[in-house]
């Protein structure tokens, strides 16, 4: 399955900031194993190269399950994901040098975009989806706004502020695709409660169809 059969029938990212590589794989399975099919860690995790490559190689036979890192800013750090086998490249801004780089390496490169020049240039350079953040200060008019000037094939993953209170609100103002990173796991996090979260924002994307 590649990357965008995976967003659309997961329509979730999960991002684990701040885990470490002694409880990615324990975290992890509980994700995988509730539905989740896209795994962030963000750069700025500690030992975040260890932990991508545990999971890349303990998943590496799973073809549904994409793995890869979060707030990507250098060329550096792509060609290093790339020799620990991550597929997936996200970044917090549009620079189109990351995203030819991820491009040339054979990765999925989701950069994140405000404004509409942004995100034409991150479609030019070919991004594979487009990141909307900071999502919740500017809210599901803006998101609209936005959605309707840009290609219908490009899908919009709105990153920031999503949680059990507001997603099902979000889905109905039109939203489809989501980032959730606080909301979903913080680093130490009792695994009973996460495994509640999975299910919970599984089911809500399952019986929402947007």
């Amino acid at each position: 399955m590649d990357f965008l059969e995976s967003l659309e029938e997961s329509r979730l990212i999960a991002i684990l900031r701040g885990i470490r590589p002694e409880e990615v794989l324990e975290v992890a399975s509980i994700l995988v194993e509730g539905g989740i099919k896209i795994l962030e860690v963000p750069l700025n995790s500690p030992e975040v190269f260890k932990s991508i490559e545990l999971l890349t190689t303990f998943y590496k036979n799973n073809n549904d399950l994409h793995i890869g890192a979060g707030t990507v800013c250098t060329q550096d750090d792509v060609n290093k994901l790339k020799q620990i086998n991550a597929t997936l490249i996200i970044s917090p801004n549009t620079d189109t040098n990351i995203i030819n780089k991820t491009k040339e390496l054979g990765l999925v490169s989701i950069p994140g975009f405000l404004t509409p020049s942004e995100a034409y240039s991150a479609i030019n350079a070919g991004a594979t989806s487009l990141k909307l953040f900071p999502f919740k200060k500017f809210g599901i008019s803006y998101y609209n706004d936005i959605k309707v000037i840009l290609p219908k094939n490009m899908p919009i993953i709105a990153v920031g502020g999503v949680d059990e209170s507001n997603i099902a609100m979000f889905m109905d103002g039109g939203i489809k695709y989501f980032g959730l990173g606080s909301s979903l796991y913080k680093p130490n996090m009792d695994l009973r409660i996460l495994k509640e979260k999975v299910d919970f924002f599984v089911n809500v994307v399952k019986t929402n169809n947007v």
